[in-house]
């Protein structure tokens, strides 16, 4: 039987979290981006269960590396990460250069039984304040969970716009925030401006935004209308892809593992379902509200 000390519910793209702190020095962080993804649920029904647990160690001998991450410590990213196989579960490892208090973890993920477990290694015994999907197990857990739902997390940014969803995606600095803060001004609302969970819905595919590590948002979620890959451009246009280019342009931008090759056929397999759906449009544009206009004018 374990304590549990400290608990809340979440839901984040459409999945249902517990997430239990099995240590007194643990203590949830109210500044924290899962804030405002919180739900209670007093009769439990939860689809996965999260435990988090400090340890005095953690033996990197027990596990085999599957894929390597990110495996030095760089300024803008000051983590390590790696996933990997421990008997039946699969796993993140992580290591911090200067992280408050935490060394390193571990997340062991239990398919059968719907429970990750999350091992941390700490440089003190005070209170520790730690956000229930903290950077960077948080998001590889949620991406983890949306594969085996079908669904995936892509690189983009994602407006709302007469209840339809218009979703923009490019490698970083292409313009993903700029194209949204231009939807704005012409009266729609951002889901979000960087990353995205899509999961399948009844009759569409939807698009969730996911706890950030820097700031705080409510949980938000749109139907996916159509799809771009943007581009900066002298003049602005849009040209419809090929599915096939299409697709494989959505995929180069998609949070994924290259190990698992059954995981990247699921997601060529939806990513072809949403090109044939939603299509997916070539979109050059300078920073300003005509490529609005004209994608309003063309789409709705």
């Amino acid at each position: 039987m374990i304590s549990v000390y400290n608990s809340k519910q979440y839901t984040i793209g459409g999945i249902k979290f517990q997430v239990n702190f099995l240590s007194p020095f643990l203590c949830f962080d109210k500044f924290g981006g899962s804030l405002y993804f919180e739900h209670s649920d007093s009769n439990g029904n939860n689809d996965w269960v999260i435990n988090v647990q400090i340890v005095e160690s953690i033996k990197p001998s027990e596990w085999k590396v599957i894929f390597t991450g990110s495996d030095k410590f760089e300024d803008e990213m000051p983590y390590k990460w790696s996933i990997i196989q421990f008997n039946r579960y699969t796993g993140i490892h992580f290591e911090y250069e200067n992280y408050p208090n935490l060394k390193a973890g571990i997340a062991l993920i239990d398919e059968e039984k719907m429970t990750i477990t999350i091992s941390l290694v700490t440089y003190t015994q005070d209170t520790i304040q730690l956000d229930s999907f903290f950077h960077p197990v948080g998001i590889h857990i949620l991406q983890y969970i949306a594969h085996l739902n079908k669904g995936f997390l892509i690189h983009a940014s994602t407006v709302s716009y007469n209840n339809k969803g218009f979703l923009f995606s490019a490698v970083s600095g292409t313009g993903k925030s700029t194209m949204a803060e231009l939807w704005t001004q012409c009266g729609a609302s951002v889901i979000n401006d960087d990353r995205l969970m899509v999961m399948p819905g009844a009759e569409a595919y939807i698009a969730y935004n996911t706890p950030m590590p820097l700031y705080q948002d409510i949980c938000k979620e749109v139907k996916l209308h159509k799809t771009f890959l943007i581009k900066q451009s002298k003049t602005n246009y849009i040209k419809p892809l090929p599915v096939v280019q299409g697709t494989l342009g959505l995929l180069s931008n998609c949070m994924q593992y290259l190990y698992d090759e059954n995981q990247v056929q699921q997601r060529l397999s939806t990513l072809h379902r949403i090109a044939e759906t939603c299509g997916v449009y070539e979109c050059g544009f300078k920073p300003d509200t005509a490529i609005v206009e004209l994608i309003q004018k063309q789409f709705g």
